[in-house]
């Protein structure tokens, strides 16, 4: 062997015993959390003093970060399918949560951290909502249980959801709200929102599509297309202290 060849298969061996020493090196440094929003699978994709909101997508075969999480939050389930959730010191549970399926957390007391792997065949998403500031409202939750194509799904102390389903050619009717919300479509399609005293909106809607109101609204949603209208509708129950 003359000395490049020498040169070349020392090279070689450096290289490899290189990328072995450095693997449990690698994987020590997996455990160690980062902050949500440093969690490359979460998207930070708007945000204000009230709110912030992540769009998270995880394929499948694909596993997290330990990350955690500061604040409390809502998560709605875009894209449902099957995932291992797994807390530090504890071991990994499974579960199946469905499209349209909502979850609370509380995190601002008490922060968690976790990961999770996709161990489905489909997609994972989920857009979460951190709740960053009470309602400067004095108002009160609407009750809209009453309401055409309304389900109240999650209810405490921090939020009140809503679980919104409008058939074609249906309406929600006449809605009147005083506390900021959010909006989270589930469904594509089309609707119509009607406010009194102003021109009629047309919307196409995408799973994962927001829309933020800092503000009470009265409004009305009409469903027209031609696919049922799937949403989820987050009321910031969360009063300002005094």
């Amino acid at each position: 062997m003359n000395k490049a060849h020498l040169r070349a298969s020392v090279a070689i061996i450096a290289t490899a015993f290189g990328l072995l020493s450095s693997q449990p090196l690698f994987a020590q440094a997996q455990q160690v959390p980062v902050p949500v929003e440093q969690e490359p699978r979460h998207w930070v994709v708007f945000e204000n003093k009230y709110v912030r909101i992540y769009d998270a997508l995880i394929p499948p075969g694909d596993i997290t970060l330990f990350h955690t999480h500061s604040f409390d939050n809502v998560a709605t389930t875009v894209s449902g399918g099957r995932l291992r959730n797994e807390i530090p010191g504890q071991s990994p549970t499974e579960q199946g949560p469905s499209t349209g399926n909502v979850s609370f957390a509380y995190g601002t007391k008490i922060s968690y951290t976790h990961r999770i792997e996709n161990i489905g065949s489909t997609p994972l998403r989920f857009v979460v909502a951190e709740l960053h500031a009470p309602s400067a409202s004095p108002g009160t939750p609407t009750a809209l249980e009453a309401a055409p194509g309304h389900r109240v799904v999650l209810e405490n102390d921090r939020v009140k959801v809503y679980r919104v389903s409008i058939e074609p050619k249906q309406a929600t009717g006449i809605r009147a709200r005083t506390l900021p919300w959010l909006r989270i479509s589930i469904s594509q399609g089309m609707i119509a929102i009607h406010e009194p005293g102003k021109p009629s909106k047309t919307v196409q809607t995408r799973p994962g599509d927001y829309r933020w109101h800092e503000s009470g609204i009265t409004d009305s949603i009409e469903n027209v297309g031609s696919t049922t209208y799937e949403a989820t509708e987050i009321e910031w129950k969360w009063p300002k202290p005094g």
